[in-house]
């Protein structure tokens, strides 16, 4: 938690000052430099100092002078500037316990940070960015830290989200800390909700940007929490390596916090395996390292797990009377903590409900204007009065059935947006069955037609034996014994097509397998064209595959890797019959410009695969219409669709995007306009 806020001070900083103050750093230099400035330019230069100073020892210190920077910043319109001072007092009231003051901090920052008309509001650029991206970086910063006082408070949902919010930001601006950032509390929230591979994931990610971008300060806490998915998936060998090097990382960065995450894993690990002296020795070194800390609360909350591990480690040594006073100090410790923090989420709590009392208070009070202003135009006349009296009367119950209407359409909405997401995830299995229909029905009428010749031969068999004709019937019986075969060939490949409809249309159980990625693709795209060819008698299109037989099978969760995969090869369809479609049509065609796109046009879609390094790809190309470049950016948006109206939810790439993300990969489109699209998927092979 220290490095993480030192971090933050260093990168929010820039945004409060553009120039440096002759002075020292020491707090006397500061104090001095604060009683000769000259403007509030230098006033404010100071201030941001003085926080710095205090944000490691005293918060309550930080805080004041974080107000006192927010009582110059507005009054020069440097509004991004007051953002990011926000966003630093939030950090600060998160770590003081004060989430309820922390909340308002951060909605006042996202108000003023989401708005681009404050992109040239700052004193000065940070680290020589452009405007655009200085309002990006302040609000995935608000992102972030938002998302780490929702996991303060057990909002878990609400974290995910404005973590992966965050990490969005970071990478259209290129900031690869905070991609990496987002990537390890993801790591620790999905290890908390017992996900381990999809923690797993993030914090191999967290560890591979630490080491490409030189971000080696955080990589003893990525270990640490490499350590306990590990020890949690009883890999005890990679937990303790995992441990061992976040130990000499941390010393080589200087980094206590991380130093003491791995000296707790180490003793955990000593601890499962009753080695009485390495566990007693890793956990006096973590308490050893934590008085180093210098953040009260969070040495507060991890000196009760320290003493909790010497109390196990002096029970396992059968040292009962320090153990005795350790467990003592670590319940009073875990106690105060633990009331400290439910007086804390309470106030949190009531902060949502006071604000519902005030907007009650302001709604009394607007209707108290209006009835005092009606009051003055009844004066008018007793008929003007009534009249109005009479409208009010009938709007107040229009109003009050439209309310009634609205909740219930609400309601209703909200249901059916859940039910959509679920029949998009559903709705790729009535593509298949046309296709499945048209597999099917021709190992059927190979079964049905061997099944009446080995009738026709059964009766031939006879009449042979009872002629006396051996080898007559002998050959007869060869005969049926390999239409038996067959048969059974058939069959088999009949149930072979009903298994694969079964697993794709059953929910994903969310288990990585083994799979032949080569067989998952092409059973789909064949599916696929067999099922628009039975809707449609006329589409047509060419199949282009390009399989890498090297790749062999790679661990992936097969029913939604094969929804992304059904999902571009229908899209890829649709393009090339869409372009087919219009080229028909076109009355104009011999005056276009571009002839191929309608004269001898031949719609192709092509899968390929391929393994590169530790990755492998999954190429699904058309040569349609393309997609155009104003749309591009919107593609993986939920409900965005350049469909006609009925012809689709514009939740499918969505969901592939989400589902590839899952997996740890990534998916891109290459395009150009008029020519072709190509989806690339790529996961990683674990």
């Amino acid at each position: 938690m220290k490095s993480m806020l030192k971090i933050i001070l260093l990168l929010l900083m820039p945004v409060f000052v553009n120039a440096q103050i002759s002075e020292p750093d020491s707090l006397r230099g500061l104090r001095e430099a604060l009683q000769k400035a000259p403007n509030d330019s230098t006033r404010n230069q100071v201030y941001s100092r003085l926080v710095g100073h205090y944000f490691f020892n005293n918060l309550d210190s930080a805080v004041f002078f974080i107000d006192k920077m927010l009582l110059i910043l507005p009054k020069y319109h440097k509004n991004l500037a007051v953002a990011a001072a926000l966003n630093l007092k939030g950090a600060s009231l998160t770590r003081l316990g004060q989430y309820a003051s922390a909340l308002q901090c951060f909605l006042q920052a996202f108000a003023i940070a989401e708005d681009p008309k404050n992109e040239n509001t700052n004193w000065g650029p940070i680290n020589n960015s452009t405007p655009g991206k200085d309002r990006l970086f302040v609000l995935g910063q608000a992102h972030s830290l938002f998302a780490e006082l929702m996991q303060e408070v057990d909002n878990t949902t609400q974290a995910i989200t404005h973590h992966k919010e965050a990490k969005l930001l970071g990478e259209k601006i290129g900031n690869p800390l905070r991609v990496l950032r987002v990537d390890y509390w993801l790591g620790n929230i999905y290890l908390n909700l017992n996900k381990l591979d999809s923690a797993l994931i993030f914090e191999i990610n967290a560890e591979k940007i630490s080491i490409q971008a030189g971000l080696k300060r955080f990589l003893s806490e990525i270990l640490s929490v490499k350590g306990d998915i590990y020890f949690k998936r009883g890999d005890k060998k990679s937990a303790t390596k995992s441990y061992y090097d976040g130990v000499q990382s941390a010393k080589e960065q200087n980094i206590n916090l991380g130093l003491v995450r791995n000296y707790f894993g180490l003793t955990k690990y000593h601890l499962s395996e009753n080695n009485k002296d390495s566990s007693l020795l890793y956990a006096e070194q973590a308490v050893k390292s934590l008085k180093e800390l210098g953040s009260l609360s969070q040495r507060e909350y991890n000196i009760g797990i320290a003493y909790e591990n010497l109390y196990h480690s002096y029970q396992l040594s059968h040292q009962f009377d320090s153990a005795f006073k350790y467990q003592g100090l670590a319940l009073v410790t875990k106690d105060s903590l633990y009331n400290k923090r439910i007086k804390s989420l309470t106030e949190f709590q009531n902060l949502s409900f006071q604000e519902q009392i005030r907007l009650q208070e302001l709604e009394k009070e607007r209707v108290v204007f209006q009835n005092r202003a009606r009051t003055y135009a009844m004066l008018g006349g007793l008929g003007v009065v009534l009249l109005i009296a009479l409208l009010l009367y009938r709007n107040n119950r229009q109003k009050q059935k439209a309310n009634l209407v609205l909740e219930k359409t609400l309601t209703n909405l909200k249901n059916t947006q859940t039910q959509l997401i679920q029949s998009e995830k559903m709705a790729s299995l009535g593509e298949l069955t046309a296709g499945i229909a048209h597999e099917i029905q021709n190992p059927l009428n190979f079964v049905n037609n061997f099944s009446e010749v080995n009738t026709e031969l059964i009766d031939e068999l006879q009449q042979e034996l009872k002629a006396g004709k051996i080898e007559e019937a002998i050959t007869i019986s060869n005969d049926i014994k390999e239409n038996e075969q067959k048969i059974n060939h058939h069959g088999k490949r009949a149930d072979a097509i009903v298994k694969g409809m079964l697993q794709h249309s059953r929910s994903s159980n969310g288990v990585k397998e083994p799979t032949d990625i080569n067989a998952l693709c092409d059973e789909y795209f064949r599916l696929c064209y067999h099922g628009l060819r039975a809707k449609d008698k006329s589409f047509n299109a060419t199949m282009v595959t390009e399989y890498d037989e090297s790749i062999g099978k790679i661990n992936m969760i097969p029913q939604d890797i094969g929804r992304v995969i059904l999902n571009l090869i229908t899209n890829a369809f649709y393009a090339v019959n869409e372009k087919s479609s219009f080229a028909k049509a076109s009355p104009f065609t011999s005056f276009r410009m571009d002839k191929s796109a309608d004269e001898g046009y031949e719609p192709t879609v092509t899968v390929s695969t391929k393994r590169t390094g530790d990755k492998v790809e999954i190429g699904v190309k058309d040569n349609g219409n393309g997609i155009p470049q104003k749309v591009l950016d919107k593609i993986f948006q939920p409900f965005f669709t350049t469909k006609p109206t009925g012809e689709g939810t514009g939740l499918g790439l969505s969901l592939s995007y989400d589902i590839v993300k899952a997996h740890g990969g990534e998916i891109q489109v290459e395009t150009k306009e008029g020519e072709y699209t190509k989806f690339i998927i790529q996961l990683l092979i674990v």
